[in-house]
C-alpha cells in the first residue's frame, strides 16, 4: 500500500500585530490586544507566497518547502506517471522493462519510490518477493548460498565460497518478504532522477525504509550498485540504515575515445590486434552471414532470439528462461525503445543472435544465443556479434560508451575495455540476525573478489576511504580465466 510523508510545517501561524493602537474588531488576550488580520493577505517566503489566514489549506507535502513530497509501495502506473523513458540512464530502468518485469516475474510486486521537490524528482524501483524466486533476486545469494536445482546468479563464481550450510540453518522466513531495489533481470540497482541530489534521495529512503519494515519486510537488497559517481548517494544512504555493502563482480565498459573503429582498432598493441584479426579470421570461415535488425524489424526473430538466449543460459546455468527473455524484448520494442539485433545466418536458418539497446549516447550489450550443435563451440562469431559489430555501429554513431557488461573479461579488456566494480547492498530487518548476515556477506564479497584475481587499484587516501564504505579493498580483476562466452552473453 502506498505511503505519503506528511508535510512539517503545518497552518502558518496567523501574524501578529505587536504594540499598534486598539482597532475595531481586535481581542484582548494575556499578552495585551492583538489585532485581526484580514484573511485576503498573504506573506512570501522561500516556498513561494504561503496560504493567507482563513484560506482553504492543502494536504500535500509538495505544497511547501520544508519537505519533498515522498511516496512508496507504488504500482508501475502510478509511478510511471512521474518519469518518461528519457530520464532513465540504462534501458533497464525504461518504463516499458519495468512493467514487463511483472509479466516476466508473476511473483514479482512493485514497491517503486517517488520523491519530489519543486520541480526535481528521483524515483526508486522495487519488487517485492514474499517467497524465493529466481537466484539472482533472493537475498540469501549474496551471502554465498546456491539453491540445491544448481542455478546460479548472474555471472556467479560458484566454486569460492558456499555458504549454503550456514545460511540454511537461519531459516528461509528470515529474509522474506524481501524488497528487491532496482531492476530484475536488468541486474541494475540505481535511481531515475531529474536531479543529482543526494539530500532528495535520503528524503526517499527516510520514506521507504521504515515503511518496509513496517510492511514486514523481513530484508531490502540493493543487489547491483555500479561503481558511477551518481551511485555514490544510494550507497551512503543505504549503509546509514545499516546496510551490508560487499564486492559482487564487475563489468565492463569502454569508453570511445577516438575518431572511428578504425582508429580504436590502430591503437591497439600488435598483439590484441593479431588475436582480434584471428577472430575475425575465424568468424568469416565460418560460413555464417551476420545481418541487423532494428525495432519492429525484429518482431519476426522474436520467437527465436528467446530460444537462442535461453539455450545460452541452460549451458552457463543461468535462471533467465525463453518466455521471460521474449516478454521483456517484445515490451522495449512495443515501447518504443532504442532495440537492435545482430543476427548469425547460416543456410538460411537464424543460427545466432545477440541484442542490443541505445540509451541515450550509450550501447548496451545484453542477450546473446547461438545455436553450438550448428556453429560449433570455436566458430568465433561469440566476440564478432557480441562487441565488434556492435563497437563499429557505436562508432559511426558517434556514441560516447560501449556497455559489455559482466563476463568474458579477459577477452573484452584485450579489447579495451576496462572494469567497473559493482556492489551488493543488504539490509537485514531482524536486528539479532543483521550481525551474521554481515559477516557472510562480507566473507562471500571478499571470497568472489579473490576468485576473479582481483588486486588492489587505488592506494591513495580518497581511494581507500571510498572502498572502507563499498565493504573492502578497492579491487579489480587482472586476467580471469573464463571460456569464449559467459551466461551474459
Amino acid at each position: 500500500m502506498a505511503t505519503q510523508a506528511q508535510a512539517c510545517c503545518g497552518t502558518p501561524p496567523e501574524p501578529l500585530q505587536i504594540d499598534s493602537p486598539p482597532a475595531v474588531g481586535t481581542e484582548s488576550s494575556c499578552c495585551g490586544d492583538v489585532q485581526e488580520t484580514p484573511a485576503t493577505t498573504a506573506e512570501s517566503s522561500c516556498c513561494g507566497d504561503i496560504p493567507a489566514v482563513g484560506a482553504p489549506a492543502t494536504d500535500t507535502a509538495s505544497d511547501t518547502c520544508c519537505g519533498p513530497d515522498v511516496q512508496t509501495g507504488l504500482d508501475f502506473t502510478t509511478a510511471a506517471k512521474q518519469f518518461g523513458a528519457t530520464e532513465s540512464t540504462w534501458p533497464y530502468l525504461h518504463p516499458a522493462w519495468l512493467r514487463a518485469t511483472e509479466t516476466a516475474l508473476p511473483e514479482a510486486k512493485a514497491w517503486h519510490s517517488v520523491a519530489r521537490r519543486g520541480d526535481d524528482a528521483v524515483l526508486l524501483p522495487g519488487f517485492v518477493f514474499d517467497a524465493p524466486s529466481i537466484v539472482d533476486t533472493d537475498p540469501r545469494t549474496y551471502l554465498g548460498w546456491q539453491p540445491a536445482t544448481g542455478e546460479t546468479a548472474c555471472c556467479s563464481v560458484t566454486s569460492c565460497c558456499n555458504a549454503t550450510t550456514d545460511v540454511e540453518a537461519i531459516g528461509e522466513d528470515k529474509f522474506f518478504p524481501s524488497l528487491v531495489l532496482g531492476s530484475p533481470i536488468g541486474y541494475r540497482s540505481e535511481t531515475v532522477a531529474t536531479t543529482d541530489d543526494p539530500l532528495l534521495l535520503a528524503d526517499l529512503l527516510d520514506e521507504t525504509v521504515p515503511a518496509a519494515r513496517a510492511a514486514g519486510i523481513r530484508s531490502i537488497v540493493a543487489p547491483w550498485i555500479a561503481d558511477i559517481p551518481a551511485n555514490e548517494s544510494l550507497l551512503v544512504a543505504l549503509q546509514a540504515y545499516g546496510a551490508t555493502i560487499s564486492f559482487w563482480g564487475e563489468e565492463n565498459v569502454l569508453t570511445l575515445e577516438h575518431e572511428s573503429f578504425d582508429a580504436h582498432f590502430a591503437a591497439l598493441k600488435t598483439r590484441k590486434r593479431r588475436k582480434l584479426k584471428e577472430d575475425h579470421a575465424k568468424a568469416l570461415a565460418s560460413g555464417v552471414e551476420v545481418i541487423r535488425k532494428d525495432g519492429t524489424d525484429l518482431l519476426p526473430y522474436a520467437d527465436r532470439i528467446a530460444e537462442l538466449t535461453g539455450l545460452n543460459r541452460q549451458k552457463y546455468d543461468g535462471s533467465e528462461g525463453p518466455e521471460q527473455i521474449k516478454t521483456l524484448l517484445l515490451s522495449m520494442i512495443e515501447g518504443g525503445a532504442d532495440v537492435r539485433a545482430y543476427l548469425g545466418l547460416k543456410d538460411g536458418a537464424v543460427v545466432a543472435s545477440m541484442v542490443t539497446f541505445r540509451q541515450n549516447n550509450r550501447l548496451f550489450i545484453k542477450w546473446a544465443g547461438f545455436d553450438y550443435d550448428a556453429i560449433g563451440e570455436r566458430s568465433g562469431l561469440y566476440f564478432e556479434l557480441t562487441f565488434d559489430r556492435p563497437l563499429r555501429d557505436a562508432y559511426e554513431e558517434k556514441l560516447e560508451a560501449l556497455e559489455s557488461g559482466p563476463g568474458a573479461d579477459q577477452a573484452k579488456r584485450l579489447r579495451g575495455c576496462l572494469p567497473r566494480a559493482v556492489h551488493t547492498a543488504l539490509i537485514i530487518t531482524d536486528s539479532k540476525l543483521a550481525p551474521k548476515a554481515a559477516e557472510l556477506q562480507r566473507a562471500f564479497g571478499e571470497a568472489r573478489r579473490e576468485a576473479l584475481g582481483a588486486e588492489v587499484a587505488d592506494t591513495s587516501v580518497a581511494g581507500r576511504l571510498r572502498s572502507a564504505f563499498r565493504g573492502g579493498p578497492q579491487l579489480e580483476p587482472i586476467k580471469p580465466v573464463q571460456p569464449e562466452g559467459s551466461c551474459c552473453g
